[in-house]
């Protein structure tokens, strides 16, 4: 246990940039743009624009339980830069070790590359995104709390700071986005262990190893398709070639999963533009999909073959 320790405190401080400034830097700039784009608070209602100081009892409470409803909406930005942190971090893990020669000096250690590997899995399925909701909620609160400041100096008859944070609905929305952690470390596993896999595997440039193979391959498998009339569910492959293998790391991408596999396709949808309230109850309902097995599954099959790989490849 205090190797795993040591290595993931490694992985850390090799990639604190990755994990830290990145995701501060990005905070920063939504909560300064944010603040510069919003005017003098004003609200529309049947067509007509109401200042703070104009509205009833109706209209406040409306306010401010759109407020408490939009809370993570302004730190959507930080949940896209994850899927990129997360390929950049895992299509280098394991090859820069081989490139600048440090795996002979890991090698010798007492430490197995299962542990290693494991150590950066951590870091990218759990660390990553653990950063980028703890920054989200942070961006959240940087952006909430000047829009309470001016609601509440435009003169609007309530106390907004009390109504806003005494809303149940904005505590209980950084809990069901917590709760869904694991729900996205299985997901994103498949991704995950492929770009380690050629991570592990590639003697020059992973990235365009990682990304052009899925695409080659269904490329290849459409032209084959369409000259030969194979009668291959085409749909069915870009999805799981490209989509699971490629972008299984955006949050929340199971559900373009599920639309392509339901029936219905407005269920979905609207399960996805309800966010992150109609979100939490049809994504537990993922756990039961076997389509969520299976990529765990596979994704642990490549992640023991860039174990494999990583023992015995090296750059010549």
């Amino acid at each position: 246990m205090k190797k795993m320790i040591w290595l993931i405190h490694r992985e850390y401080w090799e990639n604190k940039t990755l994990l830290v400034w990145t995701h501060a830097a990005l905070a920063l700039i939504i909560a300064l743009l944010y603040s510069i784009a919003r005017g003098a608070p004003s609200y529309q209602f049947s067509g007509k624009f109401v200042e703070p100081a104009d509205m009833d009892m109706l209209q406040t409470q409306f306010v401010l339980s759109w407020l408490a409803d939009s809370f993570m909406f302004s730190s959507a930005l930080l949940s896209l830069l994850l899927p990129l942190l997360m390929t950049a971090y895992c299509i280098s893990s394991l090859f820069n070790d081989r490139q600048d020669r440090s795996i002979l000096f890991w090698q010798s250690m007492p430490v197995s590359g299962v542990q290693t590997l494991l150590s950066k899995l951590v870091f990218a399925l759990l660390l990553l995104p653990l950063a980028t909701f703890i920054f989200s909620l942070l961006t959240a609160l940087l952006v909430l709390i000047p829009q309470i400041v001016r609601l509440q100096m435009a003169g609007l008859h309530a106390n907004v700071f009390a109504g806003v944070f005494g809303n149940p609905v904005l505590l209980i929305t950084p809990l069901k986005v917590l709760a869904l952690l694991p729900l996205y470390v299985l997901w994103a596993l498949p991704t995950v262990g492929w770009l380690m896999l050629v991570s592990a595997w590639a003697r020059s440039k992973p990235a365009l190893w990682a990304v052009g193979t899925p695409l080659l391959t269904v490329g290849l498998l459409a032209l084959l398709n369409n000259n030969l009339s194979l009668g291959l569910n085409m749909r069915w492959l870009e999805f799981n070639v490209i989509g699971r293998g490629l972008m299984s790391s955006i949050p929340g991408s199971w559900f373009a999963y599920a639309k392509l596999l339901s029936k219905d396709d407005v269920s979905c949808m609207r399960s996805f533009s309800g966010w992150p309230g109609d979100m939490f109850r049809p994504s537990l309902d993922m756990f039961a999909k076997p389509e969520l097995w299976c990529g765990v599954l596979l994704g642990i099959v490549m992640l023991v073959m860039a174990v494999y790989f990583r023992q015995r490849r090296d750059i010549g």
